[in-house]
């Protein structure tokens, strides 16, 4: 009896012990279940992200393309040795322009060079260093966000943000006044551009009315011509048949013609001068619009640039943005219980950073949840492509605008040899 007790006892125990695995089996099958859920869930999420960003793209380049067709320069060919050497010295103004310009885009975007460099030298760091790398950049946002449990509140402006604006937090002041100066100046340009365009289409009116007056004296010649023709024959035949004296009628119809033609000289020689100003005119009004779409895009493309740069969609939105950020740097320095500790972390990053030979270790103080999560380095080195390309673009443009100045210059004295001492002169007095 006690032998089938321990067999009973034995069989229980290993049902016990088959159950107990099954329900280890499920438990492990429900996780691996809702971690295939998670990836799907998460991948179907990049996939959104990526045909967002993607049919953002599309729309801002085909925004750009319709800005770019906008702002087009014109040819300008101008007659006289005046308005040749005005003409001249506009385009030396603009080449001038141009070369400021890609001055100042050429040192932001060795800077930006700089940072997509230190990006490839903290991705070549392996082995040991690698870890402690990695081990400080953890620290010190296992720090932050202690630090911010300390201060039992909600954050009124994303992280995100607050990770953009940190790099220039000395700067914000300054670039938000520059942006909103940078849109009032846009809609002076695009007040003077609309006003230029009218000016330069009444100019085309004036000078197509002037054509319609020139046209209307040469047929009104051509009649006076077949009228007094007709009544000096129809007088010669009178003379013929009648034998009359017919000196007066005569002499009438001589001062007639004298009279006409000397009006008609009058209204065309009129006529001529009126073309001849409207056309200095659109000359000048033309050079005045290239100038000034010229000044549109690169306004344009600052503005494009640092609404990139910082995030924004507008100067009124920065503003916000920076106010909240403010508050958000104030209750931060209010609650500093591990700042020794943090202080500490930051220092090893910045020696270790140094001893890699990065150009400025201290901006990934700032930034170090890309060194701790590879994700957000491709966030970094995405938006820094980005601005280079937009960088890019803009110098591409200025260079073009000189090169199609020069090409204008060029080809002005070869048309006007004779003009071209003067015109040299010009030229060199602004190299």
């Amino acid at each position: 009896m006690a032998f089938w007790n321990r067999k009973r006892k034995q069989r229980e125990l290993e049902k016990k012990l088959a159950e107990e695995k099954i329900d280890r089996l499920q438990q492990e099958i429900d996780k691996n279940m809702e971690k295939e859920v998670e990836e799907l869930f998460r991948e179907v999420e990049s996939s959104k992200k990526k045909g967002k960003e993607k049919e953002e793209r599309r729309r801002r380049k085909k925004a750009k393309k319709a800005e770019e067709v906008s702002y087009e320069t014109e040819t300008v060919l101008p007659k006289g040795k005046e308005d040749q050497k005005r003409y001249v010295t506009e385009c030396c103004e603009n080449i001038r322009d141009a070369e400021n310009q890609v001055a100042v885009i050429r040192r932001e975007y060795e800077e930006v060079t700089e940072s997509l460099l230190d990006i490839q030298k903290i991705d070549r760091i392996e082995g040991e260093d690698r870890r402690d790398l990695k081990n400080i950049a953890q620290g010190i946002l296992r720090l932050t966000e202690e630090r911010n449990k300390y201060k039992n509140r909600e954050l009124t402006i994303p992280v995100s943000v607050i990770r953009r604006f940190d790099p220039f937090e000395d700067e914000l002041v300054s670039e938000i006044k520059k942006m909103y100066e940078g849109e009032n100046y846009q809609k002076l340009l695009d007040r003077d551009l609309e006003l230029l365009h009218q000016e330069k289409k009444l100019l085309r009116v004036e000078q197509s009315e002037i054509v319609d007056k020139q046209r209307a004296l040469k047929g009104l010649a051509r009649m006076l011509c077949v009228v007094i023709l007709g009544l000096m024959g129809a007088l010669l035949v009178l003379y013929l048949l009648m034998e009359t004296d017919l000196r007066l009628p005569y002499m009438a119809t001589i001062s007639l013609a004298a009279v006409s033609a000397g009006v008609i000289f009058f209204e065309s020689e009129k006529n001529r001068k009126g073309m001849s100003l409207a056309t200095r005119k659109l000359d000048k009004t033309i050079s005045l619009l290239n100038r000034v779409k010229i000044k549109c895009v690169n306004n344009l493309n600052l503005l494009e640039y640092n609404k990139q740069k910082f995030g924004v969609k507008d100067a009124a939105q920065f503003e916000e943005l920076w106010k909240e950020y403010c508050k958000a740097k104030e209750y931060e320095k209010r609650f500093r219980e591990n700042t020794e500790r943090l202080n500490m972390y930051s220092i090893e990053l910045r020696d270790m950073l140094k001893s890699h030979a990065l150009s400025d270790p201290e901006i990934w103080v700032t930034q170090v949840a890309a060194l701790a999560d590879n994700r957000e380095m491709v966030e970094i080195r995405h938006t820094l492509n980005q601005r280079r390309q937009l960088l890019r673009e803009r110098i591409e443009y200025n260079e073009n605008v000189k090169r199609k100045l020069l090409a204008d210059i060029d080809g002005l004295m070869k048309k006007n040899p004779e003009n071209r001492d003067e015109l040299l002169e010009i030229v060199q007095r602004f190299s």
